[in-house]
């Protein structure tokens, strides 16, 4: 009865502090029973994300460790954690505070026997500081709305709808196929056709220029940061894969039935793939289709330069017309421009294609960037945080190297404007958002499972194309629904399940 009477009482009592996040503590990342996690203090006041970082990373050897008061598992300096703002003494690791909860197993799908098996998660997609590593113990379906709107809206619909039918068609197709094959091996001439129902290649190109031009006034109207409710999936990088698309469509669930009511792609939808014009055709009929319930976000290859270098710009040479693929190439470059940057999934889990770079920048600035951006605008000095947003990547917790590199911001590879970030700067950007989780994509792992959990289970990899470039790596989505929701209720804990698509090879 104290805690109930003290949900309204203190409901505002969520001032933001310097370590803090301004918003009481919302669901978190664990690896622990989700009927334990408790958002209150014994007082009744919430709890609140606290990341109180040492100034420099030498620091942390002399830093202070805390027991959580809970479970008595030891709380490194700088982890994430809950304090009560009364109670001063009073610390809660994320084990036992509120939050979201990674569930530790997974869906894995074999092709070959057709079977989903449930795997633990190993510990090689695992990834710990290693002084964590040193201490640790063995320790509904929603309606789909489409707004009303304007003739050519009418048109793109029926044309969205034929494509998502004839996907369906395809789905079926490739499971019901006895040998599982790469999606380079795969397909035929008369596929794009076949997708986009169009009889001949000007009538391919027309209803292309149907969906772009569609896709661009949904996009005009989107936020750059998209509201996303839980149940969804999360895919991350495609690059022109439509087999493995489409199997992970048969088996975990294609967006707008009762397996997958929402879905995120985190973007790189196109370039190196056998099968990118197919992808991209997909994805934005599946858009103007379900706006509501399906979102685009932008990766570093949804740009023009990066089309002519890898692959997606000659796709559009070999898929249209001579006439018209110089058009249409430009019509989807600017679509590409209009893509959202972020979603953010019951305001707990944000979802960006590449990282949050050197985390100096809020959600709420994030949602007001207008676009569109085109290449010259994200090279901008001033917008080399939106840059990092397609192109940082986070350095693992148990990286081989020194301890300086695993903490804080570092020079990248990929360019001068790229960084790589360190489990402290994920850490410190989640309390200040009152985030519990970040979602990337853009990295594949030779012979990885298509997910990996770091930073102190603040932030998760997902990779949903399959043998990519010879990395013999599995692909993966990730499903985020609320655990009361399953039973009919609401306000639960959000768990996220890894679903495997097995490698060929």
């Amino acid at each position: 009865e104290a805690v109930s009477a003290c949900c309204t009482t203190h409901a505002e009592d969520t001032s933001s502090e310097e370590e803090g996040a301004g918003a009481s503590a919302g669901p978190r990342c664990c690896l622990g029973n989700p009927a334990e996690l408790k958002p209150y203090c014994a007082c009744g006041k919430s709890l609140r994300r606290v990341a109180r970082l040492p100034g420099h990373h030498a620091l942390l050897a002399c830093s202070t460790a805390h027991d959580c008061c809970r479970c008595g598992e030891v709380i490194l300096p700088g982890e994430l954690h809950f304090r009560c703002r009364s109670c001063v003494d009073l610390k809660v690791c994320k084990d036992c505070g509120p939050g979201i909860f990674i569930e530790h197993t997974f869906d894995f799908y074999e092709p070959s026997t057709g079977e989903v098996e449930i795997q633990e998660i190993p510990s090689r997609v695992l990834h710990w500081r290693r002084a964590r590593q040193a201490k640790r113990t063995a320790a509904r379906t929603r309606s789909l709305s489409l707004a009303p709107g304007s003739e050519n809206d009418e048109l793109a619909r029926k044309v969205a709808f034929e494509v998502v039918q004839a996907a369906e068609a395809m789905v079926q197709e490739v499971m019901d196929e006895e040998t599982d094959v790469t999606d380079k091996e795969w397909g035929d001439e008369g596929l794009l056709e076949r997708l986009l129902c169009a009889p001949n290649q000007q009538q391919v190109c027309e209803n292309v220029r149907i969906l772009a031009s569609a896709a661009i006034r949904i996009f005009t109207q989107s936020q750059t940061v998209q509201d996303v409710r839980a149940p969804c999936k999360v895919y991350g990088d495609l690059h022109g894969q439509l087999r493995d698309l489409l199997l992970l469509f048969g088996v975990f669930g294609m967006p707008g039935t009762a397996e997958c009511p929402s879905a995120v792609f985190n973007g790189d939808f196109v370039d190196r793939g056998k099968h990118q014009v197919e992808v991209l055709c997909l994805l934005l009929a599946l858009k103007v289709a379900y706006p509501q319930n399906v979102f685009l976000n932008r990766g570093n290859h949804e740009e023009s330069q990066m089309n002519q270098k890898y692959g997606f710009a000659r796709a559009c040479v070999a898929a249209f017309s001579e006439e018209e693929s110089d058009d249409l190439f430009r019509l989807i470059s600017k679509t590409f421009s209009m893509l959202p940057l972020a979603s953010l999934i019951d305001t707990k889990v944000l979802v960006v294609h590449g990282g949050i770079g050197d985390g100096k920048w809020s959600v709420d600035e994030l949602r007001k960037v207008r676009r569109p951006l085109k290449l010259c605008d994200l090279q901008q000095d001033r917008n080399q945080w939106l840059w990092n947003l397609m192109w940082s990547d986070p350095i693992e917790d148990d990286e081989k190297m020194s301890s300086s590199r695993v903490f804080g911001v570092h020079s990248s590879p990929r360019g001068k404007l790229a960084v790589k970030f360190g489990w402290n700067v994920t850490q410190a950007f989640c309390a200040r958002n009152g985030l519990d989780l970040v979602v990337r994509s853009h990295q594949a792992k030779k012979c990885g499972l298509g997910f990996d959990v770091m930073h102190n289970e603040s932030l998760i990899r997902v990779f949903s194309a399959r043998d990519y470039e010879g990395h013999n790596n599995d692909c993966a989505v990730l499903s985020i629904f609320d655990d009361a929701e399953e039973e009919g209720a609401s306000g639960g804990v959000l768990v996220v399940r890894p679903q495997v698509l097995s490698s060929c090879s």
